[in-house]
This record gives C-alpha cells, sequence and structure tokens, in this order.
C-alpha cells in the first residue's frame, strides 16, 4: 500500500515547506510542519517579514487632500480633529500626523452615547489625548460630546472661536465620525457677521469638496470630506448590515471564557484565536457592535482548524450578520499578536469594537475581513476585576 501525504506550501510566498535545513527556502520547524490543525503555515522568513500583518494598514488620502492640509499647516491654522469614540485607535494616517502636528489641534470625540455611563468624561478625555501622543499628536484639548448634546456642541463652538485666535479652521476626522452633526450644531447658532456667505465648492487648485462658513471677513470654517475609512470594518458592510451597524445603540458588554487553542467567533465578520496562554482567559470582556451580533466559542476538531469550522458556520447561516464577500481564509488579514505585561489590555478591530482581558504571555490570532486594522492598546474601560 502506498502513502500519500499533502506537500505543503507557505502561505505567503508559495514556497515548498521543510523541516530539515534552516539556510534553505521554505524552512520551517518540525512541529509546525506537522501540525493538522494549522491550516495556514508561513516559513520562518515570511513570518518574520509579515509577522501575520503586524503592522496594520493605515488609511489613503489623496494628494489634493495633503495639498489642502498643507495650507491649513502653512497658515498655522486651528485644526478641529473629530473622531469616533467607540473605534478611532487605528484610524490615523502618519503623513496628515506629520503635516499638523505644530498646529493648534482640539479633539472633539463624538458617539460618547456609544460607551457606558459611568464612564467618566475625564477618563475618556485622557484615553482620547494618550491614543493621539501614541501617533506623535500631542493635541491642545480633548472635548467629549455626543450627537444629541447640544450644550455641550455649543461649548465646542465657543471653544474654537477662542482657539483659532483670528486664524481658519480646518474640520477633519474620517467618515462616521459625526463631522456632519458637529457643523449642523455649529450652524444652529451661527451668525454670520462677515459679508461672505455660507459656499460649497472645491477647495483651491483642487476638486475637494469642502464647505466654507465664513468666521469674519478675512477667515473660514472649513468642513473637509471625511478621511477615508478604508482599513474599518465599516468599509466592508453592505447597505443592509451598515443600517444595522449604524442603527446599534452602544454595545453590550460580554463576558466569555477562553482557553488555549479556542476562539471566538464575533458572528461573521471577525474572530480571536487564543493560540497560546499559560492560563485560561476567565474574564474576557467582549465590546462589539451590532448588540444582536452572534458569539460562539469553537475549538478545533479531529482535522477541522478554526478557521475552518468559522467558514462551516458562515455558510450554515449559524453566524450573524455576516460578508458576503468573505468564504475562505484568502478573503481575511491574520494578526498575530504576542503580550508580555501583567495588566489589563485592549485589542481592538478599526470600525467594530474591542475586547479587553488581563495581559500575561498570550498569544492571539485575530482573523478579519482583508486589510482591516487592529490595534492594542491600554483599556479603554478599566475593569477591577481584570486586576
Amino acid at each position: 500500500m502506498s502513502d500519500f501525504a499533502q506537500v505543503r506550501k507557505c502561505y505567503n510566498c508559495g514556497t515548498l515547506l521543510q523541516s530539515d535545513n534552516p539556510n534553505e527556502k521554505g524552512y520551517v520547524k518540525k512541529e509546525i510542519l506537522d501540525n493538522p490543525l494549522l491550516n495556514f503555515v508561513f516559513c520562518d522568513e515570511c513570518f518574520e517579514k509579515e509577522k501575520f500583518h503586524a503592522r496594520p494598514n493605515e488609511p489613503e488620502l489623496d494628494d489634493e487632500y495633503y495639498s489642502l492640509v498643507m495650507d491649513a499647516k502653512n497658515n498655522q491654522s486651528l485644526i478641529v480633529y473629530v473622531i469616533n469614540l467607540f473605534s478611532f485607535e487605528a484610524s490615523f494616517n502618519s503623513k496628515l500626523n506629520s503635516l499638523i502636528k505644530n498646529n493648534k489641534i482640539l479633539v472633539v470625540a463624538n458617539k460618547r452615547d456609544l460607551l457606558p455611563n459611568d464612564l467618566k468624561d475625564e477618563t475618556i478625555e485622557e484615553y482620547v489625548a494618550h491614543r493621539f501622543r501614541a501617533v506623535d499628536l500631542h493635541v491642545d484639548k480633548v472635548m467629549v460630546t455626543s450627537e444629541s448634546n447640544d450644550e455641550v456642541n455649543r461649548e465646542i463652538i465657543e471653544t474654537i472661536q477662542e482657539m483659532r485666535q483670528g486664524h481658519n479652521t480646518y474640520v477633519i476626522g474620517p467618515k462616521y465620525s459625526g463631522k456632519t452633526s458637529l457643523i449642523n450644531a455649529f450652524l444652529r447658532v451661527y451668525h454670520n457677521l462677515s459679508k461672505g456667505m455660507i459656499m460649497t465648492k472645491n477647495y483651491k487648485n483642487t476638486k475637494v469638496r469642502v464647505m466654507m462658513i465664513p468666521l469674519d471677513d478675512d477667515t473660514y470654517m472649513y468642513d473637509t470630506p471625511g478621511i477615508s475609512n478604508d482599513n474599518s470594518l465599516l468599509a466592508k458592510l453592505d447597505a443592509s448590515t451598515i443600517d444595522l451597524y449604524l442603527s446599534s445603540r452602544g454595545c453590550e458588554k460580554k463576558g466569555v471564557l477562553l482557553s488555549k487553542n479556542q476562539a471566538i467567533c464575533l458572528g461573521g465578520y471577525a474572530m480571536i484565536e487564543l493560540v497560546s496562554s499559560e492560563k485560561d482567559l476567565n474574564n474576557l470582556s467582549l465590546y462589539f457592535r451590532p448588540n444582536k451580533i452572534t458569539y460562539k466559542k469553537i475549538a478545533p476538531r479531529h482535522k477541522n482548524s478554526v478557521d475552518e469550522i468559522f467558514f462551516e458556520l458562515i455558510a450554515k447561516g449559524a453566524l450573524t450578520p455576516a460578508l458576503k464577500a468573505m468564504n475562505s481564509l484568502k478573503d481575511m488579514t491574520v494578526y498575530e499578536i504576542y503580550v508580555d505585561e501583567t495588566n489589563q489590555r485592549d485589542i481592538g478591530i478599526l470600525g467594530f469594537g474591542w475586547f479587553s482581558f488581563v495581559a500575561h504571555k498570550q498569544v492571539f490570532r485575530i482573523y478579519v475581513p482583508h486589510n482591516v486594522s487592529v490595534y492594542t492598546s491600554r483599556p479603554k474601560i478599566v475593569d477591577k476585576r481584570l486586576r
């Protein structure tokens, strides 16, 4: 009788894998190569190079938008940076940040109503300022609001007038951050004391459409287009699922226990796998939208890896909501994250939410739709039970 075995290839470069010679192409450790539960394997060279997409994608911006921002930089304009509090940590563009780092920056942290009520605004402000510092942006002030909070929105407008000191103001921020609601709040109390008119037109020498609101005879507030969120889960949703997402108010905290080699499916959108850990995670706190998402814990069985089980469940309609364009591992980006700390940490998926846990020598794999960014940070919500 003859025995047949499938020759395995590197998931990234396609080189035939081998475990005999570390100096030859396609080398990988024997225990990894012989593990039937690993549905995809990187050769050592690709693993070091790719690290499972260890560097998250940044949102793209075109050259004409940079031209607009260059004007803001050169004219010492006030930057009003609007963010979606629920998910903004991986929405930064490094080139944009480098252009505005010396401007005055007011951060408007929007969507406050999506976070728990018992979380203090001062804590949120400090967390947001910390995340901006992490991407080399030192902001002058952070103000927390929601679309329906007219009182705070009026305070924001007064702050803008104080901070701009006679200069132009540029309102920037990702799509779905709530820039439009802020501009509408401004217009509700706006009194035009200039000779100019509110206009929507192409910004000078570009095709970028902006709303120009006169602040006096010489300066304007420019409402700019939303920064691309092509590295966010929101960019992957079709019309029906984005309506479900946007109509979902906040998120419900979900606690789960996760053991080594187990995974938790986050609907048909994403999956968290605990690859290794010194002990079980007794209280993994999940904060994801929409609230009606299906959570399902799975483990490898026989020759089926967790990613194969994940797609089987999607095909059966057992995970909702789900993305129509995601049918195999080739449609996903996989991040591998190693944490070696003894305090609470967050790992998040841009546009979707995050989970909290006590970090201590764990390795996670985060499966997300292709090119969606993942981040890790100190906790957004400190949970004493996780200490």
